[in-house]
């Protein structure tokens, strides 16, 4: 394998498990700041998780074995590039495109451009502040390298370079240009705090939101507990024991307990601002009903199996995505069961805020 498709396979890698951690952040602050998600921004999103990545795989990996460091030089010249370029045969167009230095050189371009290219379609910035964090984040990059990743290592073991600075610094700069080109600056069409139709890829949203947080809770809790344990014992890593496990699980679980509940709608249900109201069926049947044929049953199942327990599983799920794209408001098996109906629950706080106004 390849040095250059290493830091790449680790960066996507890597890039993909930071989307998922955010994945439910992403979704509640993209619901109350924008009133929805797109697709092509949360794709640009994704992409900007995986070039994050890639900023420091490309610049730090691969990691040397501490016995094998050698000490790499300091370069303070500015346009030492040019120099170095000229070093090399120059005679062509073909002979540039093969020359080592302007391959450097511009590589060190393309590297930070997309930086200001998302800089300015997802954060809606422009050139000034591109560059600025173009240069921040550059300069962090070079300092972590010179100082042999912050003492991790007796000395740098890749080049602190000035000149991969200034490159770095004209790619954000250049990558927020380009972007005015596709990007336009602009408020959104409609109002963030305006209610919105319930789709089925909203609810497909709730759902998934809702199994990110079973299957990443307990982990959050796991992970959380050995660090604090390992921190106050003797400093070796602790397993977590069976009680850990347990309320790692019961955690989550009682969190969408309480939702379902209290509210009638699930965590999930709640980042993507859906809202419930009962219709035949009494709170104190519907609610848990709708939680034992929802998410509840969903996580009980994966936690305490039994013979049969995967077809039923099976069952519930497909049942589920089935009925969310094939019945009335794209309610789903859980709904349905428990005679709920659904809404979005920005039109029931407008209408509360009408009310209390009038």
């Amino acid at each position: 394998m390849t040095s250059f498709a290493i830091p790449a396979i680790i960066a996507v890698f890597v890039g993909c498990g930071v989307a998922a951690l955010a994945f439910v952040p992403f979704v509640a602050i993209s619901f109350r700041r924008r009133g929805g998600m797109t697709f092509w921004r949360t794709v640009s999103w994704f992409a900007a998780a995986i070039y994050s990545m890639a900023l420091w795989t490309y610049t730090l990996v691969p990691f040397p074995q501490p016995a094998e460091v050698e000490c790499s030089p300091i370069q303070l010249r500015p346009f030492q590039f040019v120099d170095d370029i000229l070093g090399f045969d120059t005679s062509s167009i073909s002979a540039l495109m093969s020359n080592p230095a302007v391959l450097q050189a511009t590589l060190n371009v393309f590297l930070f451009a997309p930086l200001g290219w998302f800089i300015r379609q997802l954060v809606g910035r422009g050139v000034v502040i591109a560059t600025i964090v173009g240069i921040t984040i550059s300069a962090f990059i070079e300092f972590t390298q010179l100082s042999g990743i912050w003492g991790l290592y007796e000395c740098a073991y890749r080049v602190f370079d000035v000149d991969d600075l200034m490159m770095n610094t004209l790619g954000a700069l250049i990558g927020s240009l380009a972007s005015l080109l596709f990007v336009r600056r602009g408020k959104d069409g409609q109002d963030a705090s305006a209610p919105r139709p319930i789709t089925a890829t909203r609810r497909f949203i709730g759902i998934v939101c809702d199994m990110v947080i079973a299957w990443l809770g307990p982990w959050f809790v796991i992970i959380g507990t050995v660090v604090i344990t390992t921190i106050r014992g003797d400093g070796e890593i602790a397993e977590p024991g069976d009680a850990v496990m347990n309320i790692a699980f019961l955690l989550p679980f009682l969190a969408q307990l309480v939702s379902v509940l209290s509210e009638g709608v699930t965590l999930g249900e709640r980042l993507v601002l859906i809202g419930s109201a009962q219709t035949r069926l009494s709170v104190a049947i519907s609610r848990p009903l709708r939680f034992l044929f929802g998410i509840g049953g969903y996580m009980l199942l994966t936690q305490w199996p039994f013979p049969g327990s995967g077809l039923i599983l099976t069952v519930l799920l497909v049942s589920t995505f089935v009925m969310v794209f094939t019945t009335r408001s794209h309610r789903g098996l859980a709904c349905a069961v428990a005679r709920v109906e659904i809404f979005d629950a920005r039109a029931d706080r407008r209408d509360a805020q009408a009310a209390r106004r009038g």
